[in-house]
């Protein structure tokens, strides 16, 4: 492509100079047959501009020329095409003839199927992998962006734990508690629900439970029931609000 609009610059180029050289030209002959500065100038532009405009309309005009040339001459190769010419009972010989060399690589291709959807299989496998680890970046990410100061370094780490874990949906013995300071009931119902909007494992009963567990100290006093109730009250209000999209998080 580049060297397509190389080419286009050189000559749209070299027509400029041309012309730009047939004004000159015109100019000093003005000049010596006595005419003034202005008078050559104005013949110089003149015609300078004068060969450009010819140029383009003799392009747009030879390009649609040639290019109907082409077509009447490629149908008129189609109409002669050498099949036109075979007696249809030949045709019908060389259609069978196709129909067997399409078969034969069918038949082969049957017995490696089972191979063939084995790849499919662990491809799209590897897709929703590699779709679930990068929903895990992002809400690791947002987690640490929003804990930062509200928790001890060991339980921002722990808490990130107990998200792969609910993420991966590892049995949730190995959640282990995480103490903050600061931040209310509502600001970690309103973490929660946004991890499960992300994730979307489960009922929000398991996201209640993991908020339970997770902060167990912070809702020693309230029912997993009542945390899943409540999960997106006030949605703005808090330190940690509502969101309903991670993409550009």
């Amino acid at each position: 492509m580049k060297t397509k609009y190389f080419e286009y610059i050189v000559i749209y180029l070299s027509v400029f100079l041309v012309c730009v050289f047939v004004g000159i030209i015109g100019r000093l002959v003005l000049l010596e047959k006595g005419a003034d500065e202005y008078t050559a100038g104005a013949f110089f532009w003149i015609s300078t501009g004068f060969g450009i405009l010819m140029f383009a309309i003799l392009s747009l005009f030879l390009n649609e020329l040639a290019a109907r040339v082409l077509n009447r001459f490629l149908k008129v190769k189609k109409n002669e095409s050498p099949e036109n010419h075979i007696p249809s009972e030949d045709l019908e010989k060389i259609e069978e003839e196709r129909q067997d060399t399409l078969i034969k690589p069918e038949l082969s291709e049957n017995k490696n199927s089972a191979r063939y959807i084995e790849q499919i299989r662990e491809q799209q496998q590897n897709v929703i992998k590699n779709q679930k680890q990068a929903r895990i970046d992002i809400v690791i990410r947002y987690t640490q962006e929003k804990f930062a100061i509200y928790a001890a370094d060991d339980d921002l780490k722990q808490l990130c734990r107990n998200i792969i874990i609910y993420a991966e949906e590892i049995n949730f013995e190995n959640i282990k508690q995480v103490k903050v300071k600061d931040l209310s009931n509502l600001d970690l119902y309103h973490f929660g629900w946004n991890i499960w909007n992300c994730f979307k494992v489960g009922k929000q009963d398991s996201i209640a439970q993991f908020l339970k567990l997770t902060f167990a100290e912070s809702l020693k006093d309230v029912e997993e029931n009542s945390i899943k109730t409540h999960l997106k009250d006030d949605d703005q209000k808090g330190i940690i609000k509502i969101m309903e999209d991670f993409t550009y998080f």
